[in-house]
């Protein structure tokens, strides 16, 4: 099966696909690397798609125009099942999940995920 990549903005609420397809996830990469128009200080990233969202790049952090506390030297990719985890688990009842939650990635900061609920097809984002 085939996948579509994707960038999607999220200095939007809720994020954004911002137009352009790849079919390799290098094609997306260079597009956040040299900057996309009309978001030069977005935090951006990259979806791949197998309809529905499978997995999400956070690009390297040279690559990062917004603020975003990645430390990480190449696109550091998470399947969108684990995004789904964490986004429930920081909703969670219980304390310790909340708190274990944060400190799981940096790149994943509850902020981040809630922008990312409609692509996530998630209620707890």
């Amino acid at each position: 099966m085939s996948s579509t990549y994707r960038v999607l903005c999220l200095s939007h609420d809720p994020a954004i696909i911002i137009d352009g397809d790849w079919r390799r996830a290098e094609g997306a990469e260079e597009a956040v690397a040299a900057g996309v128009d009309g978001h030069p200080h977005c935090d951006l990233i990259i979806g791949r798609y197998s309809y529905p969202l499978v997995e999400v790049g956070c690009p390297p952090s040279r690559d990062h125009r917004a603020k975003v506390t990645c430390y990480h030297n190449s696109t550091a990719w998470t399947e969108s099942e684990w995004l789904r985890l964490l986004a429930a688990a920081y909703h969670s009842s219980d304390e310790a999940v909340r708190t274990l939650a944060a400190k799981t990635s940096r790149c994943w900061a509850g902020e981040r995920l809630h922008r990312l609920r409609a692509e996530l097809d998630s209620d707890n984002a």
